[in-house]
Parts: structure tokens; sequence; C-alpha cells
């Protein structure tokens, strides 16, 4: 990958005519410098920018840069120019370069065809050792998908070197660390979710508890306001004995509400124990209509009665008490009708 990145990065900055500009990648930062190049050495690369000349060591100059300036300027010709610029591309990791350096030279001078070809199989050695090493790193990191990539490069590649097998192993290895690592990352969310299952179960078995309490406490409270209404009807003060009563109706219909949310829980418990609940508020609700009934019966408005009186039965249909208030109530009506009279 490294030097597919180099070659790109030759081919994007090498001049297309000799009339313009030269490009030089500096190491580090890679920063570039555009001018014009004056002379070069050995040593030393001097280009003329338009902040004045500069002149560069090769160590400060991307070893990419180095071998274009100097690829331009050799002697085409010459086996011994395409030999020396193939070790400098050697010995800085440039092993395209170098073997294509190394192919020119030999294709000049036959002698160095099997040179060439010892050359060249020391680089591809050098090439895999590198990449070996560094899918070792890699893998060290826990950097895997990297790792492993250079690894299969090795393994597809790099068949007639010593790191053929080393890399097949490494392979393997770093494939099983892999899939243990997923599986602790699997088992990792699998524990997070029966957490947040856990934690949501707790959390709405403490709300049913909150709500089967709040429901316990509505029934407490409906009884104490059925007993008021007992007093205010002692005292002839029907008008708050009906308050009462009604306040003890609305508390009992809320209390009722919150059983049948709590039917609906996954807990067999607390379904039973809602429904056991909802008999005594179903119990307490047809006390409440017979009082309610009666009250307004003994007030003869027949429409108030009969609805309290109706609602009773909705709950318990055979309840003698609101039935004989119901049938006393007809009694008077028909009366009341065949006198021409009415409610």
């Amino acid at each position: 990958m490294f030097i597919a990145m180099i070659l790109g990065l030759v081919a994007a900055v090498a001049p297309q005519e000799r009339g313009q500009d030269d490009v030089i990648q500096l190491k580090g930062e890679g920063k570039l410098l555009v001018g014009k190049i004056t002379a070069v050495t050995e040593k030393t690369i001097e280009i003329t920018t338009k902040d004045g000349k500069l002149t560069l060591d090769i160590g400060q100059v991307h070893p990419a840069s180095v071998y274009r300036v100097r690829s331009t300027r050799i002697d085409a010709k010459s086996a011994g120019d395409h030999w020396a610029l193939g070790d400098y591309c050697k010995s800085n990791g440039l092993f395209p370069f170098a073997a294509e350096e190394y192919d020119k030279a030999a294709a000049i001078d036959a002698s160095l065809k099997e040179k060439a070809k010892v050359a060249k199989d020391e680089m591809r050695s050098e090439d895999a050792r590198s990449k070996f090493e560094q899918a070792k790193r890699l893998g060290a990191e826990k950097r895997y998908v990297d790792a492993l990539d250079l690894l299969k490069q090795l393994v597809e590649r790099f068949a007639d070197t010593p790191y053929f097998e080393e890399a097949k192993k490494e392979l393997d290895k770093l494939t099983a660390e892999v899939a243990k690592e997923n599986e602790a990352k699997k088992a990792e969310i699998e524990e997070k979710k029966r957490k947040k299952e856990a934690e949501a179960a707790a959390a709405a078995e403490n709300a049913e508890k909150a709500d089967f309490k709040r429901a316990q406490d509505l029934i407490g409270e409906a009884r104490a306001s059925w007993n008021e209404g007992l007093e205010w009807e002692a005292k002839a003060n029907l008008t708050k004995a009906d308050k009462a009563w009604k306040a003890s109706d609305a508390r009992l219909s809320a209390a009722g509400g919150l059983c049948e949310k709590l039917a609906k829980s996954n807990d067999v418990n607390m379904i039973n124990s809602a429904k056991e609940l909802e008999k005594t508020i179903d119990g307490w609700i047809v006390r409440t209509c017979y009082r309610l009934g009666r009250l307004w019966a003994t007030e003869l408005n027949y429409t108030e009665a009969i609805g309290w009186l109706n609602k009773g039965l909705k709950f318990e249909p055979d309840n003698h008490l609101i039935n004989e208030v119901l049938l006393t109530l007809t009694q008077l009506k028909m009366r009341k009708n065949a006198a021409g009279g009415g409610y």
C-alpha cells in the first residue's frame, strides 16, 4: 500500500514537459517545494523557488522525489548509472523502482542479468519481511483489518519467500484472536442487553408495586368517604352526603383503572393480586351506588336514583337491596303516572 502511494505521488508530481516547474516533496510533514532544479549532486539538490535559491541535503528530501529527480538526469544508456540509482531505491525501500532500474541496467549490460535477479530476489524477500513485521506490529496494536490485509498479501503473492509459512501461521493466529474478540464483544453486548432488560423489568415491577399500593390507598380513601357520607346522611345533610359518596365512587373508579392495568402484568402473582383487589373495589362500588340511589330515591328524584342503582346492578345484578329500591321506585312512578302526576 505504501509503495502504491509513492507511485501515485510520483505520477502526480512528475513533470509533463521539461519547461514545467519541478516539484520536490520533503520528508516529515510532506511539504512540497515548487521551482526550478538547477543542480543535482550525490548529496544535494539545488532548487530555485519564488522565495529564492535553496540547497537541500538529500536526507531532507523524500526518496521518491530524489528518484524522480535523478532518473531524469542520469545517462539513460549507462548501465552503471541505472544500477547506482537502483541501489539508492533499494536502500530506501522503493523496491518497484529499484527492480525497474536493475532491469534497465541488465538490458544494457547482459553480464548484470544474474546479479539483477539476485538483487530482485533479495528485495522481494526484504519486502516480505517488512510486510510481515508491519503485520505483526499492527496485530499487537489490535488493528486487525490492516494486519490481516498484509498477511493475506504475503500468503497470496509471496509464496516464494521465507515469510510465506510464517505469514500463514500469523494469519491463523490473528484470525483466531479476531474470532475470540468478536465472541467477547458479542457476550458483552448480550450481557448489556440482559442487564438492560433486567433493569427495565425491575423498573416495571416497582411501578406495578407502586400502582398496587396506590389502588389500596384509594380504596382506603373511598371507604373513609363512604363513612363520611353515612355521618352526613344521619345529620340530614343530604348535599354533603351526596358529595362524600360521589368522592368515594371516583376513588373506587380510579383504583379499578389501576387494577385493569395491573391485570396485564407479566407477573402471575401480581395478576392474581389485582383480580382479588378488583373484587373488593366492585363490592364497595355496589355499596356506594346503593347509598346514592337510596339517597335520591328518598327525594323522589327518579332519574338520579335510577342511574346510580343501575350502575350498581352492572357489578352485582342480583343485589337484593338495590333491586328492592328499584322495585319501590317503579311502583311509586306507576302510581304517579296513574294519578296523572310524574316525576
